[in-house]
């Protein structure tokens, strides 16, 4: 065969076929690791470049895959404020607050109806500007000093409450109802354990006054220790109509605080509690009138799941402590007087023979109908 041939002519002038087109596997890794290679010369390039922007970067190293992009593309901040939320962790809540307390507004109408006017959220700070009387007594002050007196020299009046009664008549509940009006119509089973002091803000007659109130069972404290350790302003007697014990027990308690002097120097009020059971009561309403007006005390009927005379019973409460305390400075002033001339022999036979007249009638029970009927009114003496 001859150079000429046509065989030999067709091999002498081909060209050579692509690796991949041949399907040999050593020409493929070789055309593989030639655009490996490239990219990576590409890529070293682009590292020695010192000034090069982040748009600059970015089509570096995107070569001519795409187009660039018609909206506007801005740098990557390295040091930008992380987001955050300008809302607090955890909900605020004026009640846990030390600076805020929660104020308990009451009127009482010309037909000595209780009238809840709701609760607010007040300062402690500015405490001194809602009440009426506060401000009535720091003048007051000041005409006696001849100045103006500051704001924080006036205090709100603290009043100890003790509540008394036998086991499971309702105390705590009422203490429960006592601090909020949130807790109307309803009663938590979970109260039952949370006994001991609570206290709340009550604003009555344009005048504030803190009132305090103790329950401790009386397995825990006896009476004699509740009065001597704390020694109220006034005394809660509590008993449940559906059990008679409770109201025996209440009887014992109304007689020992009439032995050690207590009802006539402080306010005694007997509660009867559950009043709404009315198909399992076992006390009548005239039982408790009849023993509040033997022991010369205030009478009301209550229920604390209803929420039935629980802001009457808390009004009248201060409203008695109020009464009492009014009485007692005139009683002062009026023996500060007499002390400062010199008593006649008749004035004082005069008095003496008064006192012993009113003590007869009340042994005759002359007014027993009247006093019935103001047992029931917690407004007067």
């Amino acid at each position: 065969m001859t150079d000429d041939t046509p065989h030999t002519r067709s091999t002498s002038i081909s060209r050579p076929c692509s690796p991949m087109r041949r399907g040999s596997m050593k020409g493929g890794l070789a055309y593989l690791a030639s655009r490996r290679g490239s990219r990576e010369s590409t890529m070293s390039n682009c590292d020695s470049v010192e000034d090069i922007g982040p748009l600059n970067f970015q089509n570096t190293m995107r070569g001519r895959q795409r187009r660039t992009s018609n909206f506007l593309e801005l740098p990557v901040v390295e040091h930008s404020r992380p987001r955050v939320c300008s809302l607090p962790e955890k909900p605020y809540n004026p009640r846990v607050s030390d600076d805020l307390y929660r104020l308990r507004t009451f009127s009482i109408t010309t037909k000595g109806g209780v009238v809840n006017c709701g609760d607010s959220i007040c300062n402690r700070r500015s405490r001194s500007n809602t009440s009426v009387n506060s401000t009535n007594s720091r003048k007051r002050l000041a005409r006696s000093l001849g100045k103006w007196l500051p704001r924080n020299v006036s205090r709100i009046p603290k009043y100890r409450v003790v509540l008394l009664g036998d086991a499971g008549v309702g105390k705590t509940a009422l203490v429960s109802q006592f601090m909020t009006s949130e807790y109307m119509n309803t009663y938590d089973a979970s109260l039952d354990d949370e006994f001991g002091e609570k206290s709340v803000s009550v604003l009555l007659d344009g005048e504030e006054s803190e009132m305090i109130f103790i329950d401790h069972p009386s397995t825990e404290m006896s009476v004699e220790n509740c009065l001597s350790t704390y020694e109220p302003h006034a005394c809660v007697v509590v008993y449940s109509v559906v059990a008679k014990s409770s109201f025996t027990r209440a009887a014992e308690l109304l007689a020992y605080l009439a032995r050690e002097q207590f009802t006539v120097e402080r306010t005694v009020v007997l509660v009867g509690n559950k009043a709404d059971l009315a198909r399992a009561r076992q006390v009548s309403t005239n039982e408790g009138k009849a023993l509040a007006t033997s022991r010369d005390c205030k009478f009301i009927e209550t229920s604390s799941g209803i929420q039935h005379n629980v802001d009457e019973l808390l009004v009248g409460i201060l409203k008695q402590i109020r009464l009492k305390e009014s009485r007692d400075k005139k009683h002062a002033k009026k023996t500060g007087k007499q002390d400062t001339k010199q008593p006649k022999l008749a004035s004082s036979r005069t008095h003496i023979s008064l006192s012993i007249a009113r003590e007869l009638l009340q042994k005759i029970c002359i007014n027993d109908i009247s006093k019935s009927k103001s047992c029931e009114n917690l407004h007067v003496l």
